[in-house]
């Protein structure tokens, strides 16, 4: 007798770091370097001798927010799919 390969009974294993508590800390980390990342601009958007410099702090911002939206968008497909 052969056995089902993929009884529906069997949860897949997520790992440490895709964990629900590790997205969620992760968010909280990325708003508080988005947090950052803004008061970057606009201290550099004060100075005229660091407006050459604000490229760097618009991009931790962007970046941040991307992943912010990034793993918000895939707790919310986990907890829709559950």
């Amino acid at each position: 007798m052969q056995l089902d390969q993929n009884p529906f009974f069997r949860k897949t294993i997520t790992p440490w770091y895709d964990s629900n508590f590790a997205c969620w800390l992760l968010i909280w980390s990325m708003v508080l370097v988005f947090c950052f990342a803004v008061g970057g601009v606009i201290v550099a958007g004060d100075d005229p001798r660091l407006a050459r410099h604000i490229w760097f702090p618009l991009l931790l911002a962007g970046l941040s927010g991307f992943l912010v939206v990034k793993v918000y968008v895939r707790l919310n497909n986990r907890i829709n799919n559950e």
